[in-house]
């Protein structure tokens, strides 16, 4: 009988939350979401303390499939935006799968309109480089010769624009990417690699101060 009551005074709560935070934005102006797909190029090198700092120019795809599909093909005249500064730390493998993280602040992505996303917004940047799903074979920089292998990532985290400009002007939301790191076994201290990333952002409640 306890359960029951604890299960339903859970539920209780978590409406009451809910109805808090709707009624938190009477009178409130909220922006529609504003959505981005890009499709960065990265490129990085190994920093002293074992991080890796990553930079790369982003890319807005040109084909979209009516399946869904998106084109690996890029075009300098789609450039959208430029990835600044990532500083990115690796976990040591577990069961094939290495976890990596941004440190917050870093990671900047500057948008052709001068709006500027950093990581975090009190949501860690997160991923995963899944070895054990082996080489992306397919992938152009696959080059067993040269120890290059792709390997497939995947991740999420929380985004806010910092610089008060563009579209997305003090805007939050979120990043998620998928994509390949290219592990160079004969050069461990340069990343290379290229990610599809989909960015969704809106305006915060400002009662409710963002880290």
């Amino acid at each position: 009988m306890l359960k029951n009551n604890t299960m339903v005074t859970n539920k209780v709560l978590i409406a009451g939350m809910l109805i808090f935070a709707t009624q938190s934005y009477a009178g409130h102006q909220q922006t529609e979401p504003v959505e981005y797909l890009i499709d960065f190029e990265i490129a990085g090198s190994a920093n002293p303390d074992g991080t890796f700092t990553i930079n790369g120019p982003g890319f807005a795809p040109l084909w979209i499939f009516g399946s869904g599909e998106i084109t690996d093909k890029r075009y300098s005249w789609r450039k959208a935006a430029d990835l600044k500064d990532g500083i990115i730390s690796f976990s040591a493998p577990v069961n094939g799968i290495v976890n990596f993280t941004c440190e917050p602040g870093s990671c900047e992505i500057r948008m052709k309109d001068g709006a500027v996303f950093t990581s975090n917004a009190g949501v860690s940047l997160d991923g995963r480089a899944i070895q054990k799903w082996g080489p992306v074979i397919n992938s152009p920089d696959f080059d067993p010769i040269n120890g290059v292998f792709p390997t497939r990532i995947l991740g999420c985290g929380g985004l806010k624009e910092i610089a008060g400009k563009g579209k997305a002007a003090g805007m939050v939301g979120s990043i998620c990417f998928n994509g390949v790191l290219n592990f160079n076994q004969n050069n461990p201290f340069e990343l290379t690699g290229s990610s599809k990333c989909t960015i969704t952002v809106h305006t915060p409640d400002p009662s409710i101060p963002i880290e």
